[in-house]
């Protein structure tokens, strides 16, 4: 019953998520698909109709102001290209006229009509009523001025016309040539190039010290207009309006047709439009296309915001500019001494004085940078050359402590084993009975001598490894110096006799106390004077002491074997002893000196060596000197006790 009970609840929660996931879909669906539609009905539609192709450089910048301007998000905008410059016949005109019309049924209706350029528009005006069904249109670029004029009677048009600034530019020419007497004019077979020329011939006030003439390639071939071009030199300009088609109806593409010019002649090159600025045209006062589309954009916003396109007049004034290419100034040799203020000038070379501030930011930023990135590599590879130095130094300096460590075990085992074999030797000795009390007494000297020996193995062993670790309990006091020499040339006149050398003294009256470890203070005098001993063969051994400043200067001197100057800092390392052939031949493990540099340095004092070779060495070290109540010292006699 249970499991019925439980079965039947999970059957209800199921069904109960089932309707609120149904019901989500009810409600949300609808408004999604609503939203949706809201979207799609906001963004408002424009066809574009271009006279050229997209190729084209005038639809080149016209089509940069568009993707700058146009909102996708509220604007579609599809384009249409009539490629009036290659295509001009009857044939061809209807062609398009049936597609775009047929693409015109099928599609949405368009809110407003963009048309670029003269032929476009001809074309949009004998068609208006079928094509645009009095739908706005917004033109720019039209260099037929009535026809753009009569448009302000025009309730459903307006826009940009293209005035070409033809005495500006031939006056140009002349100022930056003032020898220039002839400007041939270059124009074409094509409806633009036609009207353009016309303009041209037309204009009054031309400057009348030039002679203009045509190069007309509506009555030319392109081999003739070659032919012409070529016999032109001297003081003369060129002025390209359009060389597209020949009397041929032979097309070129523009910047085709700007190589054909620069390839037959050397003159200069003016021109009315930007688009071949920077390719060979020496400049001139240009029409910017990019601006034009912007204005144009603007005038078709406001009418799709709701502004009656009768209230927008046709504007007939063109934003000309001058501009010019110093690369071609210099090569037609034209490069003016100054130049104005208004004069657009590209590829100048710019002084430093002469450049904007955020130029000069800019390269000094730069080479900040570029010192900043030179610095890092030199300190880098600086670097890197330095570590593998100490790298290379650290491979040495272990492969050098591994055949130290090779070198001390191997004379440790002898240390031990010979010491140890003498004990055991002379053990087994003593066990017969037939031995005499003499020599049961000389063995036993014997073993007492050999016990010692291995005892100060030991012993060093233990110091080198609390001075390794870092654990040494020391315990300053105040003790005699006169007191502690004493008892130590006690301690060692045996030693020094029996290798005939003369032990001597040398004590002071400027100091007679000295505080310190009394042991530690104790195996560094054994350690100087155990080696003076096994390096030293005839003569003597001093030892002595001096103040010096705040120190009192301890010294061990013999006349010995002597150290060369390099060993004087390796003497002092663990294992080290003069040569180690040394280690052999006088026994020992290479520890003493390192372990007394270890204990001078605890005491707050320093040791090093003075020596010259086959004549003895001279050992100091020095302890810090503090004057102290007699009261307080300590005689040492209790624990100087001879090995």
């Amino acid at each position: 019953m249970l499991l019925d009970n439980s079965l039947i609840m999970n059957v209800k929660n199921r069904v109960s998520s089932l309707h609120y996931c149904l019901l989500f879909i009810v409600l949300f669906l609808p408004f999604n698909l609503f939203s949706q539609k809201i979207r799609e009905t906001k963004r408002q539609r424009i066809c574009l109709i271009d006279s050229y192709n997209s190729n084209f450089p005038t639809y080149i910048h016209s089509a940069k102001a568009i993707q700058e301007f146009i909102d996708t998000t509220h604007y579609q905008i599809d384009v249409e290209f009539m490629n009036s410059k290659e295509f001009v016949d009857d044939v061809y005109v209807k062609h398009f006229h049936d597609f775009l019309s047929y693409k015109l049924s099928k599609r949405k209706p368009y809110d407003l009509f963009l048309v670029a350029d003269d032929y476009a528009l001809e074309y949009v005006l004998k068609y208006e009523e079928e094509l645009c069904q009095n739908k706005p249109i917004v033109f720019w670029g039209i260099n037929n001025l009535d026809l753009a004029r009569k448009q302000n009677t025009n309730p459903n048009c307006t826009g940009i016309v293209e005035d070409i600034s033809i005495k500006e530019t031939i006056n140009l020419a002349k100022t930056l040539n003032p020898k220039l007497k002839e400007m041939y004019i270059i124009s074409d077979n094509s409806e633009s190039g036609k009207t353009d020329l016309k303009r041209v011939m037309n204009t009054k006030g031309l400057n009348t010290e030039i002679n203009v003439h045509e190069l007309n390639l509506a009555e030319l071939s392109f081999s003739e207009f070659e032919k012409n071009l070529q016999q032109l030199k001297g003081e003369k300009a060129l002025l390209l309006l359009s060389l597209y088609r020949d009397k041929n109806f032979k097309y070129k593409p523009f910047y085709e047709g700007l190589d054909f010019i620069k390839k037959n002649s050397d003159l200069p090159i003016y021109h009315l439009w930007k688009h071949g600025l920077n390719d060979g045209i020496v400049g001139g006062y240009l029409i910017h296309h990019y601006r034009q589309t912007q204005e144009a954009l603007k005038i078709a916003d406001q009418v799709l915001k709701g502004k009656a396109i009768k209230d927008i007049p046709v504007l007939d004034e063109s934003p000309n500019q001058c501009y010019l290419d110093y690369k071609e100034l210099k090569r037609s040799k034209l490069v003016p001494s100054v130049f104005p203020d208004d004069w657009i000038v590209i590829n100048k070379p710019n002084s430093f004085i002469h450049m904007s501030r955020k130029h000069v930011y800019l390269i000094l930023s730069v080479g900040l940078l570029v010192f900043g990135l030179l610095f890092f590599f030199i300190y880098y590879a600086k670097r890197e050359n330095l570590l593998k130095k100490e790298l290379i130094q650290a491979q040495l300096d272990a492969s050098k402590v591994d055949e130290l460590k090779n070198a001390f075990l191997n004379n440790i085992s002898h240390e031990i084993r010979t010491p140890m074999n003498g004990i055991l030797g002379f053990a087994e000795f003593l066990a017969s009975p037939d031995i005499s009390m003499e020599d049961r007494a000389s063995y036993l000297d014997i073993i007492s001598e050999n016990s010692n020996q291995l005892l100060n193995v030991v012993n060093e062993i233990v110091d080198i490894a609390k001075v390794q670790s870092g654990h040494s309990d020391i315990k300053m006091e105040p003790i005699e110096i006169d007191s502690l020499l004493s008892n130590i040339e006690r301690e060692y006149k045996i030693f020094t006799e029996r290798k005939n050398l003369e032990l001597r003294i040398v004590l002071s009256s400027c100091v007679k106390r000295v505080f310190a470890d009394r042991l530690y203070l104790l195996k560094i005098f054994r350690n100087l004077i155990d080696n003076a001993i096994k390096f030293t063969h005839n003569g003597c051994i001093e030892i002595g002491y001096n103040k010096k400043g705040d120190f009192i200067e301890f010294y061990v001197k013999d006349t010995g074997i002597g150290i060369s100057k390099d060993l004087f800092k390796i003497i002092f390392e663990n294992f080290r002893q003069v040569q180690e052939s040394d280690m052999r031949q006088y026994g020992g493990l290479g520890l003493g000196l390192s372990i007394t540099r270890a204990f001078v340095k605890s005491m707050g004092g320093k040791v090093w060596v003075e020596s010259v070779e086959n004549e003895g060495s001279c050992f100091y070290f020095t302890l810090p000197y503090v004057d102290y109540d007699p009261a307080l010292l300590i005689k040492p006699d209790v624990f100087c006790e001879v090995n």
